[in-house]
């Protein structure tokens, strides 16, 4: 693992100063997955953390602990810091039963929430954590549960997606590349999984479809490598029209393939 960029180790090291000012000795651990974890931070990557506690925050914690995030964004406006607060017990525990914890999602503070609670962020940190503060965690992973929840996910989360894309409603896509991005590549790192039997990075996943789908996807999955990597560089689409139904149409094959439809 390559030494963090330097944006990030000021936005970790502005949290635990905050964090540790207002509940000192609390917190014991500091980790960081997704892509960070896979050596792929990009320009607007986010920051994705699992912070450890001695206990679990409790009510008369969760202001002090709203108001650390709340300073650590103002400082550090940028990369986005998301993620959620649990004890080592909870990472030994199967994540599908932990239940909601405090989260700090998109700027917002959840006392109960449940983003990234799951197999997923399990599977990362028992296999490739980053961690800022403590020791590396012991955690329960469990690959058939991670197998199930991958399919369960694309027949819920990603079929209403792919209908919404399809309707009438949907917005134009040629103007919300992050859209194509996250459709693209965050479904075929599913697909991946299921395939392959083993996680991916977004940017793995855009590969595996240009080195191992058909061809018929290779040009979307280029375009979506593009926006990830190379963002604000010119379109590999002439037409928005196109890229659209291009990204719709893979979205429509991985969902099928994924849950046993093809």
């Amino acid at each position: 693992m390559r030494p963090l960029p330097r944006p990030v180790t000021r936005l970790t090291d502005t949290f635990l100063h905050e964090v540790d000012q207002r509940l000192p000795g609390r917190v014991t651990g500091l980790l960081l997955h997704g892509s960070l974890a896979w050596d792929e931070f990009f320009p607007g990557s986010d920051v994705d953390f699992v912070c450890v506690w001695d206990a679990l925050p409790q009510d008369a914690d969760h202001v002090a602990l709203e108001q650390a995030h709340l300073a650590t964004r103002t400082r550090c406006a940028s990369p986005v810091f998301d993620g959620f607060h649990c004890t080592a017990d909870d990472l030994g525990a199967d994540p599908l039963t932990v239940g909601p914890r405090p989260v700090f999602y998109e700027g917002r503070f959840d006392a109960r929430g449940d983003t990234d609670i799951n197999p997923v962020t399990w599977h990362e940190l028992a296999e490739r954590p980053v961690v800022v503060r403590g020791d590396r965690p012991s955690v329960r992973t469990d690959h058939t549960q991670l197998v199930q929840f991958t399919r369960d996910n694309l027949d819920t989360y990603w079929r209403s997606l792919l209908e919404h894309l399809g309707s009438e409603r949907a917005p134009d896509m040629d103007c919300h590349d992050d859209l194509v991005l996250w459709t693209v590549l965050g479904s075929a790192r599913l697909h991946h999984l299921l395939a392959r039997g083993a996680l991916t990075s977004k940017s793995g996943a855009g590969r595996y479809v240009i080195e191992h789908l058909d061809p018929r996807w290779h040009p979307i999955a280029r375009e979506a490598l593009r926006l990830r990597e190379r963002p604000g560089s010119p379109s590999l689409y002439a037409d928005a029209d196109h890229r659209r139904l291009d990204t719709c149409d893979l979205l429509a094959w991985v969902v099928a393939d994924g849950t046993g439809a093809v």
